[in-house]
Formats: structure tokens, sequence, C-alpha cells
């Protein structure tokens, strides 16, 4: 382990008895006056950690770590491509029917109900729009809730979004794939 090098700022170290009544390596609680920038550039100074993620790393066995993760249910996935986590995706574990609602409502309706998905950590959804064939102007919901979903997509706060049957004029639903 390497020798701690603290600054002139800093305080002196607390030391805490085990519950066994040895003394444990001196730490010291670090304050909202603490400036980590200068910690972390003091120990670069010395040839020390260049990052705080690498003195993480280093500070951490890997099996500890990985432990800690997999305790919070925060385990890194490894990166893959989007066509994969489509692939790896679940069917649609809720929907929400737009049938008979206004433009606004739809969008409305579709926003909470995402919202709540995301929340709930579900991966994919469906949002049904209908085809708009009995609709006197034509297929609303669907220029509607497609553009809410590009914003949302392009935003970040969905992976992507695909008709249910690959063509936009002979579906009425979409499959929402999230993060």
């Amino acid at each position: 382990m390497r020798k701690k090098h603290p600054s002139p700022r800093q305080a002196a170290p607390v030391s805490k008895k085990s519950k066994k009544g040895a003394a444990s390596p001196h730490r010291r609680k670090l304050t909202a006056s603490d400036d980590l920038g200068a910690l972390f550039s003091a120990d670069q100074e010395k040839g020390g950690m260049q990052s705080f993620a690498s003195a993480l790393a280093t500070g951490i066995p890997a099996a500890t770590l990985a432990e800690i993760l997999s305790d919070k249910e925060e385990l890194p996935t490894p990166a893959q491509t989007l066509r994969g986590a489509i692939k790896s995706s679940p069917p649609p574990q809720e929907h929400i029917d737009l049938h008979g609602c206004t433009a606004a409502e739809a969008e409305i309706r579709t926003e909470n109900f995402l919202t709540r998905a995301l929340r709930n950590h579900l991966k994919t959804v469906m949002v049904i729009t209908g085809k708009g064939i009995h609709s006197k102007e034509g297929p609303v919901l669907k220029d509607v809730i497609e553009t809410r979903l590009k914003i949302m997509k392009d935003d970040g706060s969905i992976l992507t979004y695909l008709w249910e049957k690959k063509d936009r004029e002979k579906s009425g639903a979409l499959l929402v794939y999230l993060p």
C-alpha cells in the first residue's frame, strides 16, 4: 500500500479502534471544504495515481468490487450494439392502448407511461396507436407518437422504437426498447 501524503489543508487523521481493540489504518473523513482536485493532483505530482477511477480500481480488489456492485445490482453490462440489445430484449412487458385519445392526450399518456416503465426497470413496452382507419382525417396518433419517440430517442430516454409489423402502414403499434 502506498504512503499517504496529507496536504497542509488537511486536518489530522482520525484513528478508530476495531472491535478487537487494534488500531485501524489512519483515515480521515472528507468534508465539504476538501478540494478533491488538490488531493489527487498532489498524488500526480508525486508520481501516484492518475485519476480517481484508477485510485478506486487499485484500492479495491476486483472480487470485492464485483461483490459490492452485484449487491447493489449495478454491475455494469458489457457494451452491446443496438441490434444486440433489441435481440436480447424480452417481449413487451406492458402496453398502453391509445385508441380514442386526442393527439395531445396520447402524447401525455405515452410520456407518463414510458416514464413509469423506466422507473420500473422495464426493457420493452408496446404503444398501441391504432392504424387510424376509423379516423376522418386519417391516422393522427401514429405521427404524434412517432415524433415524440424520436425526441425521446435523441435525448437518450429510450434506446429505440420499431413498428410492430416492421411496416408503418400495416402496423398499429410500436415496440419501444428502454435502456
